[in-house]
């Protein structure tokens, strides 16, 4: 048996050269636009092929799995049978490796060893999919580019956001689950994956799977809160983060479209220089800036607009110095290791387990007062609706640094939402706020939904109880571009630089400087390629080492 493995173990994906991306599709799918194999990396036999085409106007995310050939089924039916009965309780190992040496097992003991040689990778993708995966969303959940995946009813096909081609929403698939137990029996893998459980008495499942990348499950179980059954919705975060440096800088020309027969049309033109910016370079040196001293910034916008991650980006530039506590419902962010982070998670109760069940609760109230007492730099709250507002009004009135999250579409209305019940912040609190970010998810001339910064404003204190929203940062949805557009009219524009300016004796050519430099160190890392949160994090310890040594911004 151990000869046997040796001679027959094939190498994993991640040890195989990178393939093409590209698919040639199949003359039966038209209008194709996009093609390539998930998981990445992966050979064609133990990956599945994606097609994103457009019919009609309308946007569908086609997946054809590997082809099994008579023999094969035959094979992987005996395996799956087997499988639950087969594998030791106390297996030790990854799963690949558990599945994989039961493979070999199987193959001698039910005499099908040349099936399992020549196959092997092509087995082992579907048993991992069946029983160490994501059944049939497995592709969307190997798949980086889909944002969300959504199931309304068990009887409609699944369907997707693609990162790539946001214009068309929810995507269409053609997966399809094959009855309501199928989609109920997946939703309580979900939960059992989350480590809780779902019932028909408790119906409603919130949840995050941790791994690679973090996936927030929201779902309900028969037909007890939803009709005219179960339902999810999976929110899937980027493997890697995504910097501010990303946001910062264009998006790259999308593949070349293919035709129904494959063959490559032009590419989508990109003229503008500003195009596809969620923000300008100047913007993000701005922020980078205000986290240098006590700063209170709030990042608003309509749901799924960007907030958490234009938040996660800023954050990430934090000087190593600090300490950052964040709190939030679901864990979303995720900062670089050589941070000084602290990460706390709200704990909630199951309805109707217990009637003292209710005190061991922790609300992002009862955090946020936790996380006072450990001394942060900068605290940060994953979303701000309630009674945690007053906390974090306690904490900008005691000189914490703070960065939150907010619904609202603009400044104005963020500050009406922060007092109106059940908000609490006063006008003292207000006037003490740095600056509020507005993304919202913007439509291009071509119909593309795209998510831009489109407003940076500051609030500057007018009178005793008065303050007055000065605007800093503008976006043109025109020309799809930023103003301004030189460190010398932010410096005129903003009220809080001029601020910074005078807390650390610096002139305000110095302060110019700065931000100049800063807008430099960025750019560099756009030209360089250097976007990913290692080399973004490399690049902020050293300018930080320099600024430590009395390295002067004017020099």
């Amino acid at each position: 048996m151990s000869r046997m493995k040796g001679l027959l173990w094939r190498k994993g994906p991640a040890e195989e050269a990178q393939p093409e991306r590209k698919v040639e599709p199949p003359e039966e799918i038209a209008g194709v636009i996009d093609t390539y194999r998930v998981p990445a990396g992966a050979k064609p036999e133990a990956s599945a092929e994606v097609f994103v085409v457009e019919q009609e106007g309308v946007g569908k995310y086609l997946v054809r799995l590997p082809k099994l050939s008579e023999v094969e089924a035959k094979a992987l039916e005996v395996l799956r049978v087997n499988l639950l009965d087969s594998i030791p309780a106390g297996a030790f190992g990854s799963p690949r490796d558990v599945v994989a040496d039961y493979v070999w097992r199987t193959a001698e003991q039910a005499g099908f060893v040349s099936v399992a040689q020549e196959s092997h990778d092509k087995l082992l993708y579907f048993l991992l999919r069946d029983f160490a995966g994501f059944w049939e969303v497995d592709p969307m959940m190997s798949d980086d580019y889909i944002e969300e995946i959504s199931v309304c009813r068990y009887d409609r096909p699944v369907r997707v956001i693609h990162r790539n081609f946001s214009e068309y929403m929810f995507m269409e698939t053609d997966v399809v689950y094959q009855s309501e137990e199928r989609l109920q029996a997946f939703i309580r893998r979900l939960a059992q994956l989350g480590g809780t459980t779902v019932s028909l008495a408790q119906p409603a499942l919130e949840v995050t799977l941790h791994g690679p990348s973090d996936r927030r499950v929201t779902a309900t179980l028969g037909d007890e809160i939803s009709r005219p059954g179960s339902t999810y919705a999976i929110r899937k975060q980027r493997e890697s983060p995504i910097t501010l440096a990303q946001l910062a800088s264009p998006e790259k020309a999308r593949w070349p479209v293919l035709g129904a027969r494959g063959g490559v049309g032009a590419p989508v033109p990109y003229e503008e220089v500003h195009s596809h910016k969620t923000l300008s370079v100047l913007m993000a040196a701005y922020f980078w800036l205000l986290l240098e001293r006590t700063t209170n910034v709030l990042v608003c916008g309509e749901a799924n607009s960007g907030k958490t991650t234009l938040m996660n980006a800023i954050l990430a530039l934090a000087n190593p110095k600090f300490k950052i506590v964040t709190a939030e419902d679901v864990l979303e962010i995720s900062l670089p290791d050589h941070l000084h982070w602290q990460r706390l998670k709200t704990r909630s109760y199951r309805a109707g387990l217990s009637p003292l069940a209710g005190r061991y609760e922790y609300g992002l109230a009862d955090l946020l007062k936790l996380a006072l007492r450990f001394s942060p730099t900068v605290l940060s709250l994953g979303e701000m609706r309630g009674e945690e507002s007053e906390t974090v009004a306690a904490a900008i009135t005691l000189g914490f640094s703070t960065m939150a999250t907010i619904h609202a579409e603009n400044a104005e209305r963020c500050v009406q939402r922060l007092t109106t019940p059940p908000m609490r912040f006063s006008e003292g609190h207000i006037r003490d706020l740095t600056a509020i970010a507005a993304v919202r998810k913007v439509v291009l001339q071509d119909g593309r939904v795209v998510r831009r910064v489109v407003s940076v404003d500051e609030l500057k204190p007018s009178g005793p109880d008065e303050h007055e929203i000065v605007n800093v940062f503008r976006y043109d949805p025109a020309s799809d571009s930023f103003s301004p557009t030189t460190p010398a009219e932010v410096l005129d524009r903003s009220f809080r630089l001029n601020e910074i300016a005078e807390s650390f004796g610096w002139t305000p050519a110095a302060v110019q400087a700065s931000l100049a430099v800063r807008a430099a160190r960025l750019s560099g890392q756009i030209a360089g390629g250097g976007l990913d949160p290692g080399a973004l994090s490399k690049m902020v310890k050293e300018f930080s080492v320099q600024e430590a040594r009395g390295v002067r911004p004017d020099g």
